[in-house]
């Protein structure tokens, strides 16, 4: 609906993969708002808001798990890229077993073992969609986060900025795939930063890892 593109096939969510997930992450960011949840987590009956306290409770109950939350997206990253490094000869190799790859990589760097006989890449429905681009979900986090700083929380309307929002619509959501997205996001954080990540080379993918680590 916000789109403005020349061409339909380059409007709205049509953009390269691993930028495809930045304004839906943005919004989680909404969801979770005490700002936003005042106006309509209310209670059936009296129709007061959520208590302040019950959201903080949450929101810190979310954040205690964030780390093994972002362990398990990393593991599922890097197995995607580990099936797609594949050679078509070593796909047809008899002796290749996509479990056994996952356990392995489970066992090195997972937080809990694999369990045996269980073979959970199978309802990764992401390894055909995405094609080694699932790490698109921990680099959008990223840029949706110095987004959200960036454009709302710390504005004078904090989370219900419409300048943030007009922003946001008008470098980024109007543009669809028409546009680079590293040049869109650059301009959206803008400065010394955002000239940095408008290059698109491997020091703006440090500066946007720098942001997890921030974060």
């Amino acid at each position: 609906m916000i789109g403005r593109t020349e061409y339909h096939n380059v409007s709205g969510t049509r953009c390269a993969t691993d930028f495809v997930e930045l304004p839906s992450i943005l919004m989680e960011h909404f969801a979770s708002s005490p700002q936003v949840l005042s106006f309509f987590g209310r209670h059936h009956e009296t129709g007061q808001p959520i208590p302040r306290e019950i959201v903080d409770a949450n929101l810190a109950q979310s954040a205690s798990l964030a780390a093994l939350d972002t362990h398990t997206q990393i593991v599922m990253a890097i197995v995607d890229q580990q099936y797609h490094s594949l050679t078509s000869a070593q796909l047809h190799d008899p002796s290749f077993n996509s479990t056994k790859m996952l356990h392995d990589l489970q066992n090195q760097i997972g937080m809990i073992p694999a369990v045996e006989g269980t073979s959970w890449q199978v309802q990764f429905s992401h390894l055909y969609g995405y094609g080694a681009t699932y790490y698109s979900y921990l680099f959008d986090r990223a840029i949706a986060a110095k987004v959200w700083s960036t454009l709302f929380v710390n504005g004078p309307d904090g989370a219900l900025s419409r300048e943030g929002g007009e922003v946001f619509k008008n470098k980024v959501l109007k543009w669809g795939g028409g546009k680079n997205p590293w040049e869109m996001v650059g301009d959206v954080i803008g400065g010394h930063e955002g000239e940095i990540v408008s290059r698109g080379d491997a020091r703006a993918m440090d500066t946007v890892g720098s942001w997890t680590v921030k974060g």
